[in-house]
C-alpha cells in the first residue's frame, strides 16, 4: 500500500492530501537529501528509505508501547525537535528542527492498546539515534486480549494489518532468545504468520 493511501484512510476524508502531499515533497526535497548506512540487521522500530520517489527521507512504521513512544517523544526534543502532541493525542504534522532544515513527518494514533506511529525525516542525528532505540510494541495478548492465537486460521481485517505492518516485523527483528520468551500459543502463532 502506498503512503499517501494509508495516511489517506487514517486521516479520514477531511485530509487534504493533494496539498500535503505537495508540501511533504517540498520539505523532503532532494536539496535536503540524507545519507545514510542502515544495518543489515535492525531493532525495532525497522527504519526503511520511503517508499515514494517525491520523498527524500527514512521512516519508521511501528506500533509502540506507551512508554516507547514516550522515549521516541524524549528522543525527538533530546534532537532538537518539539513534539506537538501528548502521547495520546491523534496528531498528523510536521516538526521543524529548532536550529536547522531537517524535518520529521510524525503522523500518530492510539490503537492495538499501543500508539501506532508513522515517522519520516531528514535528519542525520535523528535516524542514527533511531537505529539503536529498540522498543516494542505492546504484547499481542494486549492488543487483542479476545483472540485466542489457537484458533486462529488466516487473518483478515485489524488482526491482518497488526499482523503484517507491526507484529511480524517486530518478530523477525527479535532473536531466538527473544522469541522463546513469549507463551508457545502466541510463539506458534508468531512464526506461523
Amino acid at each position: 500500500m502506498r503512503l499517501f493511501d494509508w495516511l489517506k484512510r487514517h486521516l479520514g476524508a477531511k485530509a487534504n492530501m493533494d496539498s500535503q502531499t505537495t508540501d511533504l515533497q517540498a520539505i523532503f526535497s532532494e536539496a535536503l537529501a540524507p545519507s545514510l548506512s542502515l544495518p543489515c540487521q535492525q531493532v525495532y522500530p525497522i527504519i526503511t528509505p520511503t517508499m515514494q520517489p517525491d520523498l527524500v527521507a527514512y521512516q519508521i512504521h511501528c506500533l509502540l508501547s506507551n512508554q516507547d513512544k514516550q522515549r521516541l517523544d524524549a528522543l525527538l526534543r533530546d534532537t532538537g525537535f518539539e513534539p506537538e502532541a501528548s502521547c495520546d493525542a491523534v496528531f498528523s504534522g510536521v516538526l521543524h528542527h529548532v536550529q536547522g532544515p531537517s524535518h520529521v513527518f510524525l503522523h500518530q494514533y492510539a490503537d492495538f492498546a499501543g500508539i501506532c506511529v508513522l515517522l519520516f525525516s531528514n535528519d542525520i542525528a535523528l535516524l542514527q539515534q533511531l537505529i539503536a532505540f529498540k522498543a516494542a510494541p505492546p504484547a499481542p495478548w494486549e492488543s487483542f486480549p479476545e483472540v485466542d492465537p489457537d484458533t486462529l486460521g488466516s487473518l483478515q481485517g485489524n488482526i491482518e494489518f497488526w499482523c503484517d505492518t507491526f507484529w511480524r516485523p517486530y518478530w523477525l527483528s527479535l532473536s531466538a532468545a527473544e522469541r522463546s520468551q513469549y507463551p508457545a500459543n502466541w510463539h506458534e502463532f508468531s512464526e506461523f504468520h
